[in-house]
């Protein structure tokens, strides 16, 4: 499990019930970050990476060429490294004006993945509400995640490892 807070505070061993995940998720990252990390991601030479990033690009308007740029360089280093890659789209968020950046990226990520065969889950039609925002009982503040939405999430994801 590759990623930022989001990825990072859940219980993926438990949650998925398997000895063997390692949790990579990082508070604060940026997909900078996980670029600048990720020789020591390769070192442990995983077999499968479920990646998620970029809320915190998105929170902090980085600009929308760098995200992708550092989102391609990361999925093509794991891929030329061959590890199965499975890209999560970033979840919405209660912030209306930081979902609009989060629905246009996760459509370019979507695009890309679909030309580069690599799986692409998109679980937000499961988190959010009839106005399009993270809902609120899977939510500890707005952003991140309860423990509701962490075993709704496991449970989706159970079928591809």
């Amino acid at each position: 499990m590759l990623g930022d807070s989001i990825t990072g505070r859940g219980d993926w061993k438990k949650l998925l019930e398997r000895k063997n995940i390692l949790n990579l998720g990082i508070d604060g990252e940026t997909t900078s970050d996980i670029l600048n990390r990720l020789d020591s991601v390769l070192q442990i030479k995983p077999k499968i990476v479920f990646f998620m990033a970029g809320i915190n690009d998105l929170c902090t308007s980085v600009n929308d060429n760098i995200l992708f740029n550092n989102y391609i360089k990361i999925l093509e280093e794991l891929k030329s490294n061959n590890i199965e890659v499975i890209v999560q789209a970033v979840f919405c968020t209660q912030m209306k004006t930081v979902n609009k950046k989060v629905i246009e990226f996760n459509i370019l990520i979507k695009t890309y993945c679909e030309k580069k065969s690599i799986k692409f889950i998109d679980l937000n039609d499961y988190f959010i509400n009839e106005n399009a925002l993270l809902r609120e009982d899977l939510t500890t503040d707005g952003l991140h995640l309860g423990l509701k939405a962490y075993k709704v999430w496991a449970y989706k994801i159970k079928q591809y490892i």
